[in-house]
């Protein structure tokens, strides 16, 4: 990695010194700034809140590499003539607005990261300030260890090849750069298998450190109580704490995110370790028995959660996030003067408004017209409501944000659910070999497909073949994280050459977004 990224990285050196009011917006409370900033539990606490503040910013999660560019190039948006995002879902890599946005993603990314290293590059120098506050010292290097992969494994997803497990010649190819350090000298990429390394090395650190975790269940329920008047852990009692994990990395947060990165490395030992790891997510408990042990905190949402207006109802089914940002201004940033009015209304879309819904012939296949579950599927008949003149537009209603919208619901941004590991536990359970187990398979889907409405008499059932059930789980990810940024990934991960809503055959042109022109002129590398 050349000067693009030592520019990024010294911006955030400059931005670290600077009043936080001018850097994120907010109060003074989350700057990350001088040495002076890491001087006591309560500098390290608000730094920690920024980096999460960041990456709930629109040029990240709370838009770009969520619902917005992201979510186009899954195909599953609508596609209006004339508006701004036109040639994001035909993978214009050099067309207006896609330049700007390679650009603004990996610089805010990386900006992030140097945050991210910043943060523990002072925990280990100022050990002093820990010293009455190990699980705070021990959960703030894990969250830091699990983001830092975090970030940089969606930098490879976005920016990087795919489809590693049919085209192993790609692990010895550079890829990303990989930012250990916060630092002005230069980072240079390495390659798929050297990277891949450093980020399960980083997530395996993450989960060790994360074992004191509230969400762990590896602790009793007295451990924290000697730290919970820092505020790092909780500032609510114990028997609120659980779910304040969740907006954090957690401990299944990272169990999960190293579930991904080995379904993406893609050998058979490291689909045979993932298929382990989501099955202990899974758990006993919420599952019929198809997980192992304890499992992750979750709980199904229920028919009563669902009904009642959109903007009351919890359609992002919020007990079921492993990980979830809280984007404070997230009705602003649907609202935004560029979008003209919300991103999410789709009541006249017309020819240059910003929006994003599906189409009704969109909804029909993804749901299976013809079929019963396009009438019963939650997913179809309540996290979406048609809208327009022909009432022919389909509203993406969990993301929905209103003046009336209840804060619980509609500020958080998924970015794992349990139901993915669901899915790659029925995906890795098809392999051939020792865990290889079709009923198994089955059995997981049906187990989601019935949580989400979908009666029993509807299951899929044993006669499928392999290459059936493959599909069913493609097709519940269509399903599951409409609006989400998780669809692109699924497909590129498996090199899916025909995707649905794109008539062309999809290749590493169209899969791989350029790192940006300045990395590239600057002396950067990049392997199309």
């Amino acid at each position: 990695m050349k000067r693009y990224i030592i520019t990024c990285i010294v911006v955030a050196c400059s931005l670290a010194v600077m009043s936080c009011k001018k850097w994120l917006d907010v109060s003074s409370d989350t700057e990350i700034g001088s040495e002076q900033q890491f001087n006591d539990i309560t500098g390290f606490r608000d730094a920690v809140i920024g980096v999460y503040i960041k990456m709930a910013k629109p040029n990240m999660y709370g838009q770009e590499m969520t619902w917005r560019t992201v979510e186009f190039l899954s195909q599953q948006y609508a596609v209006i003539a004339q508006a701004p995002d036109v040639n994001v879902p035909l993978y214009a890599w050099d067309s207006a607005p896609l330049p700007s946005k390679r650009e603004n993603i990996w610089l805010a990314t990386y900006a992030t990261i140097a945050n991210v290293n910043q943060i523990l590059r002072y925990q280990e120098k100022n050990r002093a300030v820990f010293g009455v506050y190990p699980i705070t010292d021990s959960l703030i290097r894990g969250e830091m260890l699990g983001l830092r992969a975090f970030l940089h494994f969606d930098m490879m997803r976005l920016y990087g090849k795919g489809n590693l497990a049919e085209r192993p010649e790609l692990l010895d190819k550079l890829t990303i750069p990989y930012v250990t350090t916060f630092s002005r000298l230069p980072t240079e990429q390495k390659a798929y298998r050297e990277t891949l390394a450093m980020m399960k090395k980083d997530v395996e650190e993450a989960i060790m450190y994360l074992e004191c975790d509230p969400l762990s269940r590896k602790r009793d329920s007295q451990y924290w109580n000697a730290e919970l008047a820092n505020g790092f852990i909780s500032t609510q009692a114990l028997a609120t704490m659980m779910p304040n994990r969740r907006i954090r990395m957690n401990y299944w947060a990272a169990k999960a995110l190293y579930t991904r990165i080995l379904m993406w490395e893609g050998t058979k030992e490291s689909k045979a370790m993932a298929l382990e790891i989501a099955l202990e997510i899974i758990g006993e408990a919420n599952s019929n028995g198809l997980g192992r042990g304890l499992g992750a905190y979750y709980t199904w949402t229920n028919p009563g959660a669902v009904d009642g207006e959109f903007f009351e109802a919890d359609l992002a089914f919020v007990n079921e996030q492993l990980f979830t940002l809280h984007v404070e201004k997230f009705l602003e940033i649907q609202e935004s003067a560029e979008a003209k009015r919300n991103w999410f209304s789709s009541a006249s879309p017309g020819n240059q408004y910003s929006s994003v819904f599906l189409t009704d012939d969109r909804r029909k296949t993804v749901f299976e017209s013809g079929t019963n579950l396009i009438s019963v599927d939650w997913r179809a008949i309540k996290c979406l409501f048609p809208d327009g003149a022909t009432r022919s537009n389909w509203t993406i209603a969990k993301f929905y944000n209103t003046k009336d919208s209840r804060a619980s619901y509609s500020k958080r941004m998924p970015l794992i659910r349990i139901t993915e590991l669901y899915y790659i536990a029925a995906e890795a359970l098809l392999e051939q070999g020792a865990t290889y187990d079709k009923d198994k398979a089955l059995a997981l889907l049906n187990k989601v497909r019935n949580q989400r409405n979908i009666p029993v008499s509807s299951n899929l059932e044993n006669s499928l073949s392999d290459d059936e059930i493959r599909m069913e789980i493609t097709k519940e990810y269509r399903k599951e994280f409409i609006a989400e940024g998780q669809l692109f990934y699924y497909y590129k991960r498996l090199g899916h050459r025909n995707i649905l809503g794109y008539g062309k055959e999809m290749t590493d042109v169209e899969y791989q977004m350029p790192m940006p022109d300045n990395e590239v002129n600057n002396g950067g590398l990049r392997e199309n």
